[in-house]
């Protein structure tokens, strides 16, 4: 509790998370869930779903889901700090994606009012959560080129992550994995836009297993009970040939709890490093890379020391 009280002190948006909670609460508003309660993720909550399917049912709601607090503990919830931070390394790269975002994807950034900030020596105010988008598609960038003709990605949101690699990658077709009223946010959000190639949504009961050229997740796989683990292990990971995963469970801590060891996640996954998650955002946090660029790692990241 003294923890959480400090969380409010110090970051406003989480304290106007934790009151709307409350006055929902006390208003006893419905909650929305996709599955039962065993096959739920850490962000399957039932206030994130109402959220979502506000947003599809208001255009009001849509034109500022990225400010509505119940989406923003999921979603959106990248501070100011971090995204500088996230700013800072992709810029130390000098590989030209930034530049590339000015004029696509942080142009564009303007779809569901998201919270934006000024930073050094950048003229536009920019997302923190874009910024680390953009420093994933640098890591995408560095780790296994430029061209991809399909890329996997388990637990897209709204899809913000999809279309900035569609700005600043080659990519022919993504598959984005995700809850399927999730799905209809991420269609209704991309569609709102023009992408030079293609995406298809999918929750995972409407897949079969294939081949992709890379599986992406930014922490949703890792926040996924294991017996769900285990079915996007068998339908979208083991036959990819380059995997990118940012996680949070498997290395202890609360999040852990009913989620896949690391030691399970070897015996599963196609042999893969562990990485440094930076900026690291959680205790626990590290990355997953399989099938990538040595020398890019190398240089630009830092190998997980595990106890």
């Amino acid at each position: 509790m003294i923890e959480k009280i400090k969380k409010m002190i110090s970051d406003p948006l989480y304290a106007q998370y934790v009151w709307r909670r409350i006055y929902l609460k006390l208003l006893g508003t419905e909650k929305v869930f996709a599955h039962k309660s065993e096959f739920r993720s850490d962000s399957e909550n039932g206030e994130y779903g109402a959220a979502v399917m506000k947003a599809l049912e208001s255009q009001k709601y849509f034109d500022n889901f990225k400010r509505n607090p119940e989406y923003q503990a999921i979603l959106e919830h990248v501070n100011r700090d971090d995204g500088e931070k996230y700013l800072n390394i992709t810029l130390s790269r000098n590989d030209g994606l930034f530049d590339l975002a000015l004029k696509t994807s942080c142009r564009a950034d303007d779809v569901g009012n998201p919270i934006k900030y000024k930073y050094p020596d950048i003229a536009e105010a920019l997302s923190p959560n874009t910024l680390r988008y953009i420093k994933v598609s640098s890591d995408l960038s560095g780790l296994f080129g430029r061209e991809f003709k399909s890329i996997a990605e388990i637990g897209c949101g709204y899809g913000g992550q999809a279309l900035v690699n569609d700005q600043l990658l080659s990519v022919n077709l993504a598959t984005l994995f995700d809850l399927p009223f999730v799905n209809e946010l991420i269609k209704k959000y991309l569609n709102s836009m023009l992408l030079n190639g293609a995406y298809r949504v999918r929750a995972i009961n409407e897949s079969c297993p294939e081949p992709y050229d890379l599986v992406i997740s930014n922490y949703a796989f890792s926040e996924l009970p294991s017996i769900l683990q285990r079915t996007y292990i068998k339908k979208v990971m083991a036959g990819a040939k380059r995997g990118y995963l940012t996680m949070n469970s498997g290395l202890g801590g609360e999040r852990s709890e009913g989620k896949l060891t690391l030691k399970q996640l070897e015996e599963l996954l196609p042999p893969f490093e562990i990485f440094e998650e930076e900026p690291l955002t959680a205790p626990h946090n590290y990355i997953i890379v399989w099938g990538h660029n040595g020398d890019f790692a190398s240089k630009y990241m830092k190998q997980k020391k595990l106890d």
